[in-house]
C-alpha cells in the first residue's frame, strides 16, 4: 500500500438460511449458514496475506461472524458499528418478495413511486439508511486515514459505501451489487480521490 493511502476492503457476510429462503430480512439477527462459512473461509483463504489495520462490522451477528473467519480476529476484538446494519424492513421483515404484493399492496406501491423518501411499515426509508451509513463511511476515513480497513456489511448498505466513497448521487444506489463470498477494494489517495481497485473479487 502506498503512503497516504487509504485501503478500503468491503465484504457482504456469507449466505444465511434466510437467504436461500428468498425473504427480507434486514434487522433479523440470524448466523450463517454452512455454505456462508464456506464462503468466509474462502475469503480468509484469498486475503490470508492482507494484514488490517481495523475491521469494522455491522453489530449483526451473520456480519460479525463473517469479519471474524475472513479476518482471524476473535469477535471481541471488532470494532461493531450499529450504523452499518442492512435497511430496517419492518413489517417487511420475514416475508417473500412475491408475498409483497397480496400482503403490503398499497405499502408497496407507495414506496415504488417514491423508495428514496417513502419509508417502509414500522421500518427505514433509503434517506433514513443512507444517513447512517454515510456517516459511519466518514468517521471510519477520518479515524483511519492511510490505514487498511476491512469493513463487513449488507447488501443494501454495500450499495451506499460505493456511492459515499465515489461521490455519488442517491440514483447510483441500483448500479452497485455486493456479492457473497467475494470482495471489493477501494483506495483513496492523500486528496480524498477513489479509485476502484476490485469489484466482487474471488475464485
Amino acid at each position: 500500500m502506498k503512503a497516504g493511502r487509504t485501503e478500503i476492503y468491503l465484504i457482504r457476510h456469507g449466505e444465511t438460511d434466510m437467504n436461500t429462503k428468498g425473504v427480507y430480512y434486514g434487522w433479523t439477527d440470524v448466523g450463517l449458514s454452512e455454505k456462508g462459512i464456506m464462503q468466509a473461509e474462502d475469503l480468509a483463504d484469498i486475503l490470508q496475506d492482507v494484514q488490517f489495520d481495523a475491521v469494522i462490522s455491522s453489530s449483526l451477528v451473520r456480519a460479525v461472524e463473517t469479519a471474524s473467519i475472513v479476518s482471524g480476529y476473535d469477535p471481541d476484538m471488532i470494532i461493531k458499528d450499529e450504523r452499518l446494519r442492512e435497511l430496517n424492513f419492518g413489517a417487511w421483515e420475514g416475508i417473500h418478495h412475491r408475498e409483497l404484493k397480496e400482503k403490503h399492496k398499497e405499502a408497496l406501491e407507495k414506496w415504488s413511486s417514491d423508495w428514496k423518501n417513502t419509508a417502509l411499515p414500522g421500518g427505514e426509508s433509503f434517506f433514513e439508511i443512507y444517513i447512517r451509513v454515510k456517516s459511519s463511511i466518514e468517521d471510519i476515513l477520518k479515524e483511519y486515514k492511510g490505514k487498511r480497513v476491512l469493513i463487513v456489511s449488507h447488501q443494501g448498505t454495500m450499495r451506499i459505501i460505493p456511492m459515499v466513497l465515489l461521490g455519488l448521487t442517491e440514483d447510483a444506489f441500483w448500479i452497485f451489487t455486493a456479492e457473497q463470498g467475494r470482495y471489493s477494494l477501494y483506495e483513496i489517495d492523500d486528496k480524498g480521490r477513489c479509485i476502484v481497485r476490485r469489484i466482487n473479487s474471488g475464485r
